[in-house]
Parts: structure tokens; sequence; C-alpha cells
């Protein structure tokens, strides 16, 4: 994260460059990048990293954001998602919830990180 027009994408186009994310031309007024990235992405690097690609920001946090929002940005969760006993699952305490039961086999790393990250979204 960082602000607007300092070459966030441009950084992410030097580590991964099939990414190919958009970037705007240098200002000659304030020599720097201009406004382009408008939504937040994430990509995928080799190896398995995930970097998430933002618009020019202040301060980073997960205010106003749902916990099938929060859901959707673990990809990993989709397919089992579909198998969950109830269409609106937190995958936090449902019963018969795809997702906690292949993480408590250990097929999915992240769930922790979910989980501590549905907190804050309850805490906030």
């Amino acid at each position: 994260m960082g602000h607007s027009g300092v070459g966030k994408s441009s950084l992410l186009n030097a580590l991964a460059p099939d990414a190919a994310a958009a970037v705007g031309e240098i200002s000659e007024g304030v020599r720097r990048g201009r406004h382009t990235t408008a939504l937040a992405r994430v990509y995928r690097l080799a190896g398995g990293a995930r970097v998430v690609d933002t618009p020019g920001i202040g301060s980073f946090g997960l205010w106003r954001m749902t916990a099938a929002e929060l859901a959707r940005y673990f990809d990993e969760f989709a397919p089992l998602a579909a198998s969950c006993r109830f269409a609106n699952c937190t995958h936090a305490h449902e019963p018969r919830c795809a997702v906690r039961d292949a993480a408590a086999r250990g097929e999915l790393p992240r769930y922790e990180t979910y989980l501590r990250m549905l907190a804050s979204l309850a805490a906030g």
C-alpha cells in the first residue's frame, strides 16, 4: 500500500510481468505517477505468494466489509463453500461447514488468518 502515484503497480509489474497491471504516465508537474489503479486486486506470484495492488491510500483496514466479502479473498474456500450446509456460511461456527472441515484436516493453511480477520470485523 502507499500513496497515489508512487509506483505500486509498476513494482508489481517488475515482480510479475504477466500481471500487466495498468500504469499511468509520470506527471511533469509533481514528478510522480498519476492515480491509475481504481480497485484493489489480488495477484498470484510464482511460488504461491499473493500481492494486493491497491489504489493510493492513506491507511489500510477492513472497514465496512462483510464476512461474505472477506471470504471471497480466500479463493481456496470457494470450491468447498458450495458444500456448506448454509448458503450464508461464515465458515467460523456453523454446523456441517465444508471449509471448517477442510481446515481441521490441515488442508487450508490460511484458515486461522481468515478467522482472525473475521474477528476483527466483528470488533470493528
